[in-house]
């Protein structure tokens, strides 16, 4: 009885220390550039890197109050993705991109059985984005911007459970190392778990003090 309680409880810790968690860092406006390229050089431009080598992919990320900061690199020249909120592509909300000498491209799909798709108002969705090739380091790195939370009635296929601060939501990651046409079917792929930070709350803001009043002096 107790080895089967011990063997519980550490699953449960592996578990927990493998799912990689997305930190809260109210400056990542400020702290991220969105060029394609992962300036570490005065530290970490991202609060938190996870490295999956199922897909080979790297993947560097945040979180503010209303935004999510994503950089996802590889070694390869053909199409890299991540995708929120299924463990399968069906129902999972994409970010896919590609680039090339001639050409560059991230667009924002949601993926329908073995295959994905534009939705609606996608291209309004990504609040910037960009995606180079550095030859120094032979990393093509896809950056973007994307909202947290889309308002009731809008959006709606985009919107992705779990992903809120304090969430918790599936996330895949894969490319193709050969080509860049989105429709060949992928060549690396994985599935993880993930958690966003939460939002700390506010310090209380001291009550102001009230200036004393001015004593009158007393008659003689």
């Amino acid at each position: 009885m107790f080895r089967q309680l011990a063997l519980l409880l550490g699953a449960a810790l592996a578990l927990a220390v493998a799912q990689p968690v997305i930190p809260y860092d109210s400056l990542m406006d400020s702290r991220v550039g969105v060029d394609g390229f992962i300036d570490n050089e005065d530290g970490p431009e991202y609060p938190a890197t996870y490295t999956d080598k199922a897909s080979g992919l790297t993947v560097n990320w945040g979180l503010d109050d209303s935004l999510l900061y994503v950089g996802l690199s590889t070694k390869s020249r053909g199409w890299l993705a991540i995708g929120f909120g299924s463990p399968a592509m069906h129902g999972s909300n994409m970010i896919i991109g590609y680039y090339t000498d001639d050409s560059t491209k991230v667009m924002n799909d949601i993926g329908a059985g073995h295959a994905h798709a534009r939705a609606p108002q996608s291209d309004s969705a990504i609040r910037d984005a960009e995606i180079d090739f550095d030859d120094e380091t032979g990393l093509t790195t896809m950056e973007f911007v994307y909202p947290l939370q889309f308002p009731e009635g809008k959006d709606g296929a985009l919107a992705v459970a779990g992903l809120v601060p304090g969430g918790a939501c599936d996330v895949i990651l894969a490319q193709n190392t050969g080509t860049i046409a989105f429709n060949a079917r992928h060549t690396n792929r994985s599935t993880l778990r993930v958690r966003l930070a939460e939002i700390p709350p506010k310090p209380a803001m001291e009550p102001q003090q009230q200036p004393k009043p001015e004593q009158k002096p007393e008659q003689q």
